[in-house]
């Protein structure tokens, strides 16, 4: 190639291509859209950028010189290339090979979006789901991509982050199957008088960065502030067992309590209290907005949500 040449274009290089091909500069030119001026000039140029005639006339066309032949299968490469990088991009999730990193309580994959693991992995099984603590810097591994979605109540966003409502739902009480207030309910709805007569396995949480630990019974249900903690966690499942050989009771989800009260060893205990509802929310940082992969990954997750959350 010429010192100093100015670099072919695209189009001069498909039209050298071509050329080859049709041996007939008319042809390429119509083959390619070009008027036959156009491409008569871009010869012209290729034959300064490489030295070389690259085609030399005969009646009916032209022929390929050894350099245009050579240069033939080296053209036909960067075209593919060029070709493969302006084609519309087709998205198939067998081909994804990624951790997916959500940050959720630990009963949030049961019970919020039951059976994504299942949707997901069945049509990317090079997917790896991981599960992570919900913890307070939750905002902060969101937007430095440690963690790729975070499962939440509805809270104040900071900028460059994105919501949606994955669910609407209230909390009940739960003891162990034979519990005084168990067999009481099953009459009648127990007071809240009844309730704090006893002890509670509590779930905590920091309401916000920095505020002090509250409980779960305390924020869904006020009236039961007064009542005794006598076990504390930030998980829901390491208490279940506790609560089902104690009398110990226990506030949970809905959609968690009748999930466990399936296994027979706890039950839900009617209440004259009515919780506070939640909405939890699949929250993400907007540098993942636009990533196919976490969209399509968003999407088998809300549908699982939408479908356990009618």
């Amino acid at each position: 190639m010429k010192v100093g040449a100015k670099t072919p274009s695209i189009e001069s290089i498909r039209l050298l291509h071509t050329l080859c091909q049709t041996e007939n500069l008319a042809d390429a030119a119509e083959r390619l859209g070009l008027s036959l001026p156009t491409a008569s000039r871009m010869l012209s140029q290729l034959r300064e950028v490489f030295e070389d005639r690259l085609f030399t006339r005969f009646p009916g066309g032209l022929v390929p010189t050894r350099k245009a032949k050579l240069l033939m299968t080296r053209t036909e490469a960067v075209l593919e290339t060029y070709d493969a990088l302006l084609a519309p991009q087709t998205f198939d999730p067998a081909r994804i090979v990624r951790d997916i990193r959500i940050g959720c309580a630990d009963n949030a994959p049961f019970s919020v979006f039951p059976n994504f693991a299942r949707e997901l992995l069945a049509q990317a099984p090079g997917v790896m789901i991981s599960y992570l603590p919900l913890s307070d810097d939750r905002f902060s591994l969101l937007s430095s991509g440690e963690i790729d979605f975070a499962v939440s109540p509805v809270m104040t966003l900071p900028p460059g982050f994105h919501a949606i409502e994955l669910a609407d739902t209230d909390y009940v009480l739960t003891g162990r199957k034979d519990h005084p207030l168990a067999r009481k309910a099953q009459k009648n709805a127990v007071s809240t008088a009844d309730v704090l007569r006893h002890a509670f396995a509590d779930v905590c949480y920091h309401p916000r960065p920095g505020a002090s630990w509250t409980s779960l019974r305390e924020s869904v249900f006020p009236a039961w502030t007064e009542g005794r903690s006598s076990m504390r966690t930030t998980q829901f499942l390491s208490l279940i067992p506790t609560v089902a050989e104690s009398d110990l009771l226990m506030v949970l989800p809905r959609r968690t309590a009748e999930y466990m009260e399936k296994g027979g060893d706890i039950v839900i205990i009617r209440t004259e209290e009515k919780s506070i509802r939640h909405k939890p929310q699949l929250i993400w940082h907007h540098r993942a907005n636009d990533d196919l992969e976490l969209q399509w990954v968003r999407s088998i997750l809300l549908s699982c949500a939408k479908r356990a959350n009618p």
